[in-house]
């Protein structure tokens, strides 16, 4: 059986540029169940606690356009949505407006397949390949997506010097937060 669709009303307001709606408690504390019992696993059956999702993952729609999201927090247990523009278009909405929201939990797989020519320009520089591999899942999907834009071999060819150029510099400024590795026993005591 489908979960039924979760919908609700909201007033859009703006941080920064971005346009967010606050998704009501019962509403989030619904999809979250959603979310669990989609994972039906040996070690979720047993009476435990769920941890809290940082996440939740979406298909939010105003007056008929839909579209991908996440639900992300705001703090104290509670979860918002960004308002991205088709949206806000499609509500005839802007800050301060209520509109209509309804969300659907979307457990379809959000990876995006990494192109051939990609990975083997990626075999090529190992710095960079070494940070692609260490990504987060959203930003990776957003740096392929960026690459996949680019249709014609010339801009493919600007794409991804750029991607590379992105890749080697988050290398060179990501501070390592490894701990260093204890000295051997005997090298201590000498």
């Amino acid at each position: 059986m489908k979960p039924r669709p979760q919908r609700f009303l909201a007033t859009i307001y703006k941080i920064w540029m971005m346009r967010h709606v606050d998704v009501p408690s019962e509403i989030a504390d619904a999809l979250i169940k959603q979310l669990h019992s989609s994972k039906h696993t040996a070690a979720s059956s047993k009476k435990r606690k769920q941890p809290t999702p940082k996440h939740i993952p979406v298909v939010a729609s105003v007056n008929r356009c839909s579209t991908r999201s996440t639900l992300v927090p705001a703090g104290a247990g509670r979860y918002r949505l960004q308002i991205n523009t088709a949206l806000r278009k499609a509500g005839g909405a802007d800050v301060g407006d209520i509109i209509g929201v309804t969300l659907q939990l979307d457990t379809a797989p959000r990876d995006v397949p990494v192109p051939a020519e990609l990975t083997s320009v990626l075999k090529q520089h190992p710095k960079a390949r070494e940070e692609f591999d260490q990504l987060p899942p959203g930003h990776r999907r957003q740096l392929l997506l960026y690459y996949l834009r680019a249709k014609s071999p010339k801009a493919r060819a600007h794409v991804t010097e750029r991607f590379l150029d992105h890749l080697h510099e988050r290398a060179l400024l990501r501070r390592p937060n490894r701990k260093p590795k204890p000295k051997p026993v005997a090298a201590r005591h000498k």
